[in-house]
């Protein structure tokens, strides 16, 4: 195998298809234990991969990139305030020399794959000396983000290339499942707040991911969770795309190249991977998603992107009574 070739390339019969065999999209929890899981730690490893390697669509875009001027912008996204680093490492200097760097004229191109609309924002000191967890990390956008805003931060995943790009700069970093946190006691209500951003949606049991990562939170602490609503990911477009992608490319040179083939532009290929590639690609209504957190004993639950004015995804946040 090359260095374009995935070990996915390799893997074996996989299992049962929800949406393919069973016309199954949207997520009910009578769904819960039907399906199988699948090579987790292969399915984002090559986007991470990629990022490392600086492949265009798969760096300097907002689903993945982690250099300073892209997280300001994650932490305008969650605070409102902006230049947060760039005004912490050059003070008085910072307009001149946003101004000389041309950053400002940067920030249209630093919206490739779109901004969040998050409402109400988090206090700009809310995450200071908070210890939090980033479950299902990626390459560490948030990770990083939250380290930037004063948090500890401990960040796990089953990617190989994700922990890679995310221990550049946290030291917290750990290989391991979000199916296996319930049999680790050492997380167990352990963090003021958790971040479990677009895992449980691409899991075979999203309800049983969620009750993992919500275990994690203190009583008083606060859980957010991303995860795909019932509206893009539903679409005629997605769905074919998607079976096509699974049923005929079956190497991943040909499917990186159909994701190149559909992106509207080569500089946003890695949004389209990252739900093409992934095996169970669930949306979840809003209903269900709050069940979830009263079950786990959340109270104060918000839907944070309510006027998002095209939400492909749901930003839920609950606090732990």
């Amino acid at each position: 195998m090359n260095a374009e070739t995935s070990a996915i390339d390799a893997s074996p019969a996989l299992p049962r298809n929800p949406h393919f065999d069973d016309q199954r999209v949207v997520w009910s929890d009578e769904y819960s234990g039907a399906y199988l899981p699948v090579a987790y730690d292969q399915q984002f490893d090559d986007q991470w991969r990629l990022f490392l390697e600086r492949k265009t669509g798969f760096c300097d875009h907002t689903g993945v990139e982690t250099s300073d001027e892209y997280i300001d912008d994650r932490i305008a996204e969650l605070t409102g305030v902006r230049d947060v680093l760039h005004r912490r490492k050059w003070r008085a200097l910072a307009p001149l020399m946003s101004r000389l760097s041309g950053r400002a004229a940067r920030q249209e191109r630093r919206g490739i794959g779109g901004r969040l609309w998050l409402e109400p924002k988090f206090d700009i000191n809310y995450f200071q000396g908070k210890r939090c967890l980033d479950a299902g990390c990626g390459a560490g956008r948030w990770t990083k983000t939250m380290k930037s805003l004063g948090a500890r931060v401990k960040s796990i995943d089953v990617s190989r290339h994700g922990l890679e790009s995310t221990k550049r700069f946290n030291e917290d970093v750990e290989k391991c499942s979000i199916f296996g946190i319930p049999a680790r006691t050492d997380l167990a209500q352990s963090f003021d707040f958790t971040l479990c951003w677009g895992v449980a949606m691409c899991t075979h049991d999203p309800r049983a991911a969620f009750d993992a990562v919500a275990s994690t939170v203190k009583p008083g602490g606060s859980l957010y969770l991303m995860v795909y609503a019932p509206t893009y990911h539903t679409s005629p477009q997605v769905l074919e795309w998607r079976a096509r992608y699974h049923r005929e490319c079956r190497t991943f040179e040909e499917r990186l190249a159909f994701a190149y083939s559909v992106a509207d532009r080569p500089e946003n290929a890695i949004n389209l991977l990252d739900m093409l590639n992934t095996f169970y690609n669930w949306t979840i209504p809003e209903s269900v998603c709050e069940q979830w957190f009263r079950a786990n004993g959340f109270r104060d639950i918000t839907l944070l992107n309510r006027n998002e004015p095209h939400a492909c995804g749901l930003h839920m946040l609950g606090v732990k009574c």
